[in-house]
This record gives structure tokens, sequence and C-alpha cells, in this order.
């Protein structure tokens, strides 16, 4: 059913793109709206810094990229044992490796639409942890119309409709060695390297406030419905909640230094561990606001995500690089 009603979506979705043209002259109305939302998204006097955390709620043509690394810096390693023997070594860590590519072209000044492409690796620096969390590739492309539902001098509240494709690639040692031991060779069912898609369709959300020239405030809501990483099991409902405060130190002439600070929850398949499914992101940024063409910044984040074989959630630093250029 899902993968029903996200072809009909992508359907829709290509004629709003490209209606049939009646005539080759533009009407007045259609001129009008070729003056779309300046490049920077500004309310109330006051210029909001974006984050790689947290949806862009103005409708505005951006081309992003988003590089970085991270770990567990303090990781608990569930024990290890192949056929009943404890692998000994150091506990190790997680690391991991994110890319971002994304796109938005805003077609009129009240409707835009978004492609995204991401990839995350994942992967342990010591024996222990590797057999036991394994490698993991995770990639996936998400399409998304962004259109303004209502406008002030100092609030934007837009929503957004869309598709999310993602597919995990495991290559899980410890499952794929214990099932050697049991069955006694390798079968077709106990595969090294497994993959396994999902699709998922949804809406949101998102805004803008300016409490002054100095700060703003983003916020973001979103719900997914779409499959589970268990192929037997049913469809499932998705959300993220996202909320954060911008601080630009420049608004007045003063230094081109901006600040976020933000909070998000969100559960995805690829977190599927557990009872609780649910992760927590504490992010933050740091940007170079001296130019209003483009958006440079550090994101930084500490997340608690659950992971398999663990009966407590992890931490997880990264950092990212983001670059966005406005046209």
């Amino acid at each position: 059913m899902v993968r029903c009603l996200s072809a009909l979506i992508a359907v829709l979705s290509f004629l709003i793109a490209f209606p049939p043209v009646a005539s080759s002259q533009k009407s007045t109305g259609e001129t009008a709206d070729a003056s779309l939302t300046p490049p920077m998204g500004s309310l109330g006097g006051h210029v909001f810094i974006p984050s790689s955390y947290i949806k862009d709620p103005f409708v505005r043509t951006f081309f992003r990229t988003g590089l970085g690394f991270g770990m567990t810096p303090e990781m608990v390693a569930p024990s290890v044992t192949i056929d009943s023997t404890p692998v000994v070594g150091s506990r190790g860590s997680l690391l991991f490796a994110v890319l971002d590519v994304e796109y938005q072209q805003a077609i009129r000044s009240w409707i835009a639409v978004r492609f995204r492409l991401h990839t995350l690796g994942r992967m342990a620096d010591e024996t222990p942890a590797l057999i036991a969390q394994g490698v993991t590739l995770v990639s996936g492309f998400e399409f998304t119309w962004l259109f303004r539902l209502a406008e002030s001098d100092r609030l934007t509240l837009s929503g957004s409709l869309g598709l999310q494709n993602s597919s995990v690639t495991d290559v899980y040692l410890q499952r794929f060695i214990e099932g050697i031991i049991q069955e006694g060779e390798i079968t077709k069912a106990n595969q090294l390297v497994q993959t396994t898609p999902t699709l998922r369709f949804g809406g949101g959300a998102h805004g803008a406030y300016a409490i002054s020239t100095l700060t703003g405030l983003t916020f973001s809501g979103e719900l997914e419905y779409g499959e589970q990483m268990d192929r037997s099991a049913p469809d499932k409902l998705y959300y993220r909640l996202a909320a954060a405060f911008d601080f630009d130190l420049g608004h007045d002439g003063g230094t081109p230094i901006g600040f976020v600070v933000g909070a998000s929850t969100r559960t995805s398949p690829e977190t599927e561990t557990g009872t609780d499914n649910s992760s927590q992101t504490f992010f933050g940024r740091v940007a170079y606001t001296g130019n209003r063409n483009f958006a440079l910044g550090l994101d930084l984040s500490y997340s608690l995500t659950p992971i398999r074989g663990m009966s407590e959630k992890q931490a997880f630093a990264s950092a990212v690089v983001d670059i966005r250029l406005y046209f």
C-alpha cells in the first residue's frame, strides 16, 4: 500500500511541477510570481541561520552539502561470545561518516521542490565492537514539496509533503559466524551482507519566528508512514520534532558570526532495536554570517541513539561542515 500511494504522489508531483503550457506568453500573475523570496530567510529584520539538523521553512532556491564524522565517546560494548568462547580485546568505539547533498528549487513564490541524497557509514575500531556491531551503510533519497501556508512580518509557516526511500546494507559478523556454527555450513539464509530498503511517505509543518533582530526561533514537526526493517512486521508511523534558537551577532554591523542551539527527537526504521526506538539529539552551530549569498557553518551534535545488543542508548558526538549556496 505504501508503494502504491508513493507512486501516486510522484505522478501528482510531476503534473504540478510540469503543467501543460497553454500559451508561450506569461500572464501578469506569472510575472509577479517570479519575484521569489530573497536568498536569505529574513523576518522582522532578523536573518535566520540554518542548521543541517532542522528543516528550512523558507521557500527559496539553494544548494547544500554536508560532510562530517562522529564517534561514540564511551561505548559500553556487549560481551561477544562465539561458540560459548568470549572474544577478548579492547572495548572499542563506533565510528561513522556522513555525506549530505540537497537541492531546493523555488518554482513559485509559495512553493518549492526539494531533493536530498544522504549517506552514513558506520564501523568499529576494535575487534569485539566490530564483531558485535558489524559494518553498516545507510543511504537514502528524499523528494519533498514545500509550500507556504502563512506569513507575517515576524512569522512564516510552511507545510511539506514527500517521499523517503532508504536502504540499509548490513555486514553483521556475529550473526554470520553464529549461523555457520549452528548449521555447520554457509546457508543461503545466512548471508554476511544483507540489504534492506524501506519506503515511507508523509508530511510536516515547519516555521520560523523572529523574536528580535538578534534572535530567531525555528521549529519543525513531521509524520511519516511506511515500511519497517522487519519485513514480517506491518507498516508503521514515524515522527520527528525539532526546535532551535539562532543568534546573529552581525545583525547590527557587528562581528559576522552566528550561533544555533537546538534539540530534536525522532523515530526511524534504522533505529528499531528495542522497546524505546526513539533517538534524541542536542545540536549547535557556529556560523559565518558575513555574506548573504551563502551560509557556512560547523554543526556539532550529541545524540542518544539505540543500537542492537545494547540495553541502553549510546551517546554519539559528531561534527558536520555545512555549506549552502543561495540563488
